[in-house]
């Protein structure tokens, strides 16, 4: 199945909850999903229905994305998932094992790198299997300048969404176990949020050791590795001779850790939790 979903992220944070699901309540565990913390007005609950499986939801949700133009396309890359953090979509799609669906916009050539808000609906409606013409999909706003983003052009977009969330009750609390949007069958997200993880920290593995391998080449021209104890300052030695491209923050949007001296040095993410030292860290350290 051919979907990216992306408010099927995660488990709702558990709340406590009666026997049946309120309006209230159903709000809080959707802006709460996974961890994000949407804004309270961001989410209108349209209809609730309990059952003693549980419940279903019908809601519009107001999200925003970040999209740049890469050889003159504009492409969906991000969804913000609290005032300051974003998620990469591309991650999303990993972790649930599925395509970005490319959307095909009847918008002519000469003037597809011009985000307009036909385009900007079209992009989105594909994303959600929304159909077009639909009230499932309206965009609200697209920032009136472009976002410099290296040599990159970049926007924002805000959007209403129209989705539907199957939510379960566990010891007195709700949370989200499925997401359906646009013609798309419903999606079990129970197993998402440890498949997320682990898309993160592949990634964040991988770029340690990109690191790694430019210290080792560092100390193989100098006889010594970077001695630091901050991960800004091992980068601006390395690059960009040793390391052409610039890393900084692991994929949970942390800057990464480094404790160098001249024989030795410990490279880090702290993962998940965000805690030095606990066993969800990623390691790289020298031989």
């Amino acid at each position: 199945m051919r979907v990216l979903l992306l408010f099927m992220l995660l488990c709702g944070v558990p709340i406590h909850a009666r026997a049946d699901l309120s309006q209230k309540q159903a709000r809080k565990v959707i802006q709460t999903m996974g961890g994000w913390s949407l804004p309270s007005d961001s989410v209108r609950v349209r209809s609730v229905n309990s059952s003693a499986e549980g419940a279903e939801v019908s809601a519009e949700i107001e999200v925003v994305f970040r999209l740049r133009l890469f050889e003159e396309h504009w492409q969906l890359q991000e969804i913000r998932v609290a005032p300051d953090r974003w998620e990469r979509l591309q991650v999303i799609a990993r972790a649930a094992n599925v395509e970005t669906p490319v959307a095909e916009c009847d918008i002519p050539a000469q003037i597809a790198t011009k985000l307009t808000t036909r385009l900007a609906r079209c992009m989105v409606a594909a994303l959600f299997g929304v159909r077009l013409p639909s009230d499932d999909v309206r965009i609200k706003e697209i920032s009136p300048f472009g976002l410099s983003i290296g040599k990159e052009s970049a926007a924002l977009v805000t959007a209403f969404v129209r989705a539907d969330f199957r939510l379960a009750q566990d010891a007195n609390a709700w949370r989200i176990t499925a997401f359906k949007s646009g013609t798309r069958d419903w999606f079990n997200v129970s197993t998402l949020p440890l498949a997320i993880d682990q898309v993160k920290r592949s990634a964040a593995s991988d770029e340690l050791s990109t690191i790694a391998k430019a210290l080792s080449d560092y100390r193989r021209d100098r006889g010594y590795f970077v001695v630091a104890d901050k991960e800004s300052v091992l980068i601006d030695h390395l690059s960009p001779k040793y390391l052409i491209r610039i890393i900084r923050v692991d994929p949970w949007h942390r800057p990464y850790q480094y404790d160098g001296q001249q024989d030795h040095y410990a490279l880090r993410s702290l993962g998940p939790d965000g805690k030095p030292n606990t066993p969800d860290d990623v390691v790289v350290s020298s031989p």
